[in-house]
């Protein structure tokens, strides 16, 4: 019990001081664009603290694939640390990118629909590299595959009163959005989690017609810091905190399992490039 409780107040100031930089920005920044930008900086800054130094973090980035299509502009992106040039900057090649996090201070009805459109643009690249041909022959002696990122959707707080609601903004056909995806085992498989902090956690897979639903319900000494929700009709105290702890937990999952190909190469996104020079041969400085 002693442990539990450590990890109880260790998970409730981290949650403090996320709504403490949210509440702080909001206060300070009367124009609602830079509102957002600040409370995405409050997010990506915990992430940071929180996965481990290999996942890179970014605010404000493109995705790109390498047959020339683009994402729209994505609040954070998560992507492997250790294979990212520096001199892309704000573009990322979708195949070191692990998932995308739409970050909104208020999720309306309407916000959720913008920040699925903008997620679909992720899921309408092609997340698969490519491959030398020795590449291609281990892939199909190893049965190597790539797998799509993950989306996510983080709000600070939702408009909808009822769980329920929140729910119907986020039917299961959004994971099947974008090119379509392998079934053959092993599958390719595209999750969405979305969060918000005032109702809870949904998680959805495109491997299966499963909606996974958690809402933190608090326990009687949190009622303080709590949330009003109508669940299943019946009025509920939602827990912040433990809200939080769901989305951490979720991400954290999504970035362990998601597993990159080894064969991408960064230099598939140079080719072409590459090809415009003339080669002036070589030049001799025996003289």
């Amino acid at each position: 019990m002693k442990d539990r409780n450590f990890l109880d107040h260790y998970f409730l100031s981290v949650y403090n001081k996320l709504e403490a930089d949210a509440l702080l920005f909001n206060r300070k920044l009367p124009h609602s664009g830079m509102i957002g930008t600040e409370n995405e900086m409050a997010l990506a800054n915990l992430l940071r603290d929180f996965l481990p130094p290999r996942f890179g973090i970014e605010l404000s980035g493109i995705v790109i694939d390498h047959l020339g299509g683009e994402s729209k502009q994505c609040d954070i992106i998560i992507y492997d640390a250790n294979s990212f040039p520096k001199y892309f900057r704000k573009v990322f090649p979708i195949e070191i990118v692990y998932g995308v996090i739409e970050v909104k201070t208020n999720l309306t009805s309407g916000e959720s629909v913008t920040a699925m459109d903008n997620l679909e643009s992720l899921f309408s690249l092609d997340f698969h590299p490519k491959l030398t041909n020795f590449w291609i022959t281990q892939s199909k002696k190893k049965n190597l595959k790539a797998q799509p990122p993950f989306g996510a959707i983080f709000a600070y707080r939702s408009e909808a009163k009822n769980f329920e609601t929140f729910m119907n903004w986020f039917p299961f056909s959004y994971v099947l959005r974008g090119i379509p995806l392998s079934t053959e085992s092993p599958p390719e498989v595209r999750s969405l989690t979305i969060a918000a902090l005032d109702k809870g956690i949904i998680e959805i897979a495109s491997s299966n017609r499963h909606v996974h639903r958690r809402i933190p319900i608090a326990m009687e000494d949190a009622y303080r810091r709590s949330f009003d929700a109508i669940v299943a009709g019946k009025k509920e105290y939602i827990d912040p905190a433990k809200a939080l702890l769901f989305f951490l937990e979720s991400i954290w999952v999504s970035v362990l399992e998601h597993r990159l190909h080894p064969g991408f190469d960064i230099r598939s996104y140079m080719s072409y490039a590459m090809d415009v020079f003339l080669d002036m041969g070589s030049v001799d400085n025996t003289d």
